[in-house]
């Protein structure tokens, strides 16, 4: 079974700034053995509205395999990619209504968060 995790990006800077950022961020996760990199939708159009659902410029769905295992190798992925942009945007993940956010903290202390978002997620997946 597959499980979505939401990737919001928040960056300071403009749009194009941004569009590398997630570009960059997107390349690297189609490079692990993930399923699909999409962009995030944000709410439907509204009703009778010929429109597409909207495209969240700063997020991306990655869609993997529910395995531990995966979910560690995405969120390391992550992390080193993080750590290497400058500055160092803030990002919210989401799996299945669980929500971390990482914004102005030490490298430490980003690490250790997204250790125990793992953790609750490794629990959750030995119950299923």
């Amino acid at each position: 079974m597959d499980t979505a995790l939401q990737i919001h990006v928040g960056a300071d800077g403009n749009g194009e700034d941004l569009a590398e950022l997630i570009t960059m961020l997107r390349n690297e996760l189609l490079q692990l053995d993930v399923d699909e990199v999409r962009p995030l939708r944000t709410a439907p159009p509204p009703a009778g509205s010929r429109a597409e659902w909207g495209i969240d410029p700063a997020g991306l769905v990655v869609v993997a395999d529910r395995s531990i295992d995966i979910l560690s190798r995405i969120v390391g992925s992550l992390r080193a990619w993080r750590e290497r942009a400058d500055p160092r945007p803030a990002i919210r993940l989401e799996i299945d209504g669980d929500v971390v956010e990482i914004s102005d903290v030490s490298a430490e202390q980003a690490d250790q968060t997204l250790k125990y978002f793992l953790q609750r997620h490794a629990a959750l997946r030995e119950q299923t």
